[in-house]
């Protein structure tokens, strides 16, 4: 099977990192690295990386943006394939890594993600967006797709021909995901390969980050016949 890096991004993540280094270690198939981009861990976050043998990419910026630091990480990675996961993303068994792999290999897709499922400590609001969007049945896109960076593995060489835009700060992966079928590539969502992930798709009910994303999909949907509200709208 084609060998994979894992690039993992994190900013204080010690709650759940430790579980998280467990259940990438114990996969059915190791990956070749791991590239981790920390972005100023005050927790001791950077320094477990430093000490599991990660391969640690500091990335400081004033202002955060999703899409460089993917481009930043995956700019460190060798093999074909990379797994981007987040850093308080808990595999949920020794398989869910080559489910990935299998999936495109058998799809031949230029990316595929996989279920999120909630933990024990999940919002409802978080249990209720998780198990909606994300269903027990596969979903091959050509057109339209869907997709989701924070349990996802990407061709590398897909990434070269398209990097994440870091123009447009938010849901960059569905416009990456975009990009890869306007060109004739398939996205496959997975559903037998699963994370745990307590917060989910977005963040709760935080209306900051509602309003920035909702930014971005305007730009994604810019052709759709829906009429946003001058708030969104970023062009006023």
């Amino acid at each position: 099977m084609v060998p994979y890096d894992v690039l993992i991004r994190c900013k204080n993540e010690m709650a759940d990192l430790p579980d998280a280094a467990r259940a990438l270690a114990a996969q059915s198939i190791s990956p070749n690295k791991v590239v981790f981009v920390d972005s100023g861990s005050t927790d001791g976050s950077r320094e477990f990386a430093l000490e599991n043998g990660y391969e640690v990419v500091d990335y400081v910026t004033p202002k955060f943006n999703y899409s460089e630091s993917l481009n930043l990480g995956m700019e460190c990675c060798t093999s074909p394939r990379v797994l981007v996961l987040s850093a308080h993303c808990i595999l949920v068994d020794t398989i869910s890594a080559e489910r990935l792999l299998e999936s495109m290999d058998i799809f031949k897709a230029a990316g595929v993600f996989g279920r999120q499922i909630p933990t024990e400590r999940s919002d409802p609001l978080d249990i209720r967006d998780l198990l909606t969007v994300f269903g027990r049945e596969r979903v091959i896109y050509e057109e339209h797709p869907f997709f989701h960076n924070a349990f996802s593995m990407i061709q590398r060489t897909m990434w070269e021909e398209v990097p994440f835009d870091d123009r447009i700060n938010g849901i960059e992966d569905r416009l990456w995901a975009l990009e890869v079928c306007r060109r004739g590539h398939k996205i496959v969502y997975e559903p037998n390969a699963v994370v745990y992930h307590e917060h989910g798709l977005n963040q709760t009910s935080d209306p900051a980050r509602a309003l920035r994303v909702c930014r971005a999909l305007a730009t994604l949907h810019d052709d759709d016949i829906v009429k946003f509200s001058r708030e969104i709208r970023a062009d006023v």
